[in-house]
């Protein structure tokens, strides 16, 4: 009992319980948010440990140097708007320990050795399969089983997220990261396999019933990325593999009414109201371009009967400017560059998922979820530089 409560394995604990409420976005999220960053502090001057926290920030001084411009173009847009009437401090003083904090963080303990990638892959995988549980228990009971959430077939589901976009998003990322675990196991070889394969018919079936038009061409967009970038590794046994699974929805399609519907409002180009929203908003833009109307803006400034933009390009226009714009971009073109040199497919289709997806919902500013999520994306990403550190260390 003694050598299971190790402080690795605390870490690992609130790690986990980090993870898994992120979907949740309660109470638990956030005090499991704020023990990590306590437990770094404790554990920092307990063990003297300023030398390898100098060592991670220099290992990623570009990133941080990009993510330090991100918070000048907010503090610069907040203090040159009237922002007293909105949460924009509050939203700035999140980024700094609910995202960049909470990266760096990780990145700390992954270069201790605290735990793996495929640890955290787990982690994540496990909680959007407890989300895709919700999500048929919802189909099924119509609500969802820890918030009560009130949704079924026919409006759509949104499992504990309140939210169909949101919801569909987490069932999108879970159908691509169970699509590489069932890709790394010979196709019906074990049981393990065979329960990747299950979760993977569960994940395409909320994305499916989500009705989250949004995430089905974001979904499309990354399958056709990692085909056609990845041509030469696929073999015959997962093309049919495919095939099976593209049938099976196709005749879902024409055989549900609500799916068929949505499925004609999105070849028809119907926006629900987005290029309203997103004509607006370019207008809005246009009268203060350099450093925009400050955080949250959109809540005060844009239509008042959306919360906002659903782009994250326009978004980032609306409430920083150009100066914010192009001090995402540089983070953007830094992970990118990264992908790049490790030469992964897999990366840049998870990439390209979230990117397609956010030009139609999400919020770069505000959405906790999306932001937590884009957090961990970046982690898988940037931890190649540890891994490559200790494999000359280990040579």
């Amino acid at each position: 009992m003694r050598e299971l409560i190790t402080v690795k394995n605390f870490f690992n604990v609130l790690l986990f319980i980090w993870v898994i409420f992120i979907p949740f976005k309660n109470a638990i999220y956030q005090i499991s948010t704020i023990l990590l960053i306590l437990f770094f502090i404790v554990y920092v001057i307990k063990n003297k440990d300023i030398q390898c926290v100098k060592d991670v920030l220099y290992k990623y001084k570009d990133i941080f140097f990009a993510f330090a411009l991100i918070l000048l173009s907010m503090t610069i847009s907040n203090v040159i708007n009237d922002v007293s009437n909105r949460e924009s401090w509050r939203l700035e003083l999140s980024y700094v320990y609910r995202y960049g904090l909470i990266m760096y963080i990780l990145l700390y303990f992954y270069s201790k050795e605290f735990f793996s990638k495929r640890l955290l892959f787990l982690f994540v995988l496990s909680a959007l399969s407890i989300q895709a549980l919700d999500g048929l228990y919802q189909s099924i009971m119509g609500y969802d089983f820890f918030k009560h959430n009130i949704a079924n077939l026919r409006s759509g589901l949104k499992g504990a997220t309140f939210n169909r976009n949101t919801f569909g998003f987490f069932m999108g990322v879970g159908v691509i990261l169970s699509f590489y675990a069932i890709t790394k196991e010979k196709l019906l070889d074990n049981k393990k396999n065979l329960i990747l394969i299950s979760l993977f018919v569960l994940f395409i079936y909320c994305t499916l019933f989500s009705y989250s038009r949004a995430i089905w061409v974001a979904l499309t967009a990354a399958f056709l990325i990692f085909t056609v970038l990845n041509y030469k590794n696929i073999k015959v046994r997962y093309i049919v593999f495919a095939i099976i699974i593209l049938s099976i929805v196709t005749i879902i399609f024409f055989n549900v009414d609500y799916l068929g519907n949505r499925l004609e409002e999105l070849l028809n180009g119907s926006s629900s109201h987005r290029e309203q929203i997103w004509l607006y908003s370019i207008e809005q833009i246009k009268k203060k371009p350099i450093f925009g109307w400050g955080l949250d803006a959109s809540s005060i400034y844009g239509l008042k009967s959306f919360f906002s933009p659903h782009n994250i390009i326009i978004e980032i226009l609306f409430d920083l400017g150009w100066f914010g714009f192009m001090s995402f971009f540089l983070l953007l073109i830094m992970i990118v560059k990264e992908i790049l040199k490790q030469k992964s497919v897999k990366l840049f289709t998870l990439l390209v998922f979230f990117l397609v997806a956010s030009q139609f919902d999400q919020s770069i500013i505000s959405g906790k979820i999306f932001i937590n999520s884009f957090v961990l994306l970046g982690l898988f990403v940037f931890i190649d530089r540890i891994d490559k550190i200790r494999k000359i260390n280990n040579a």
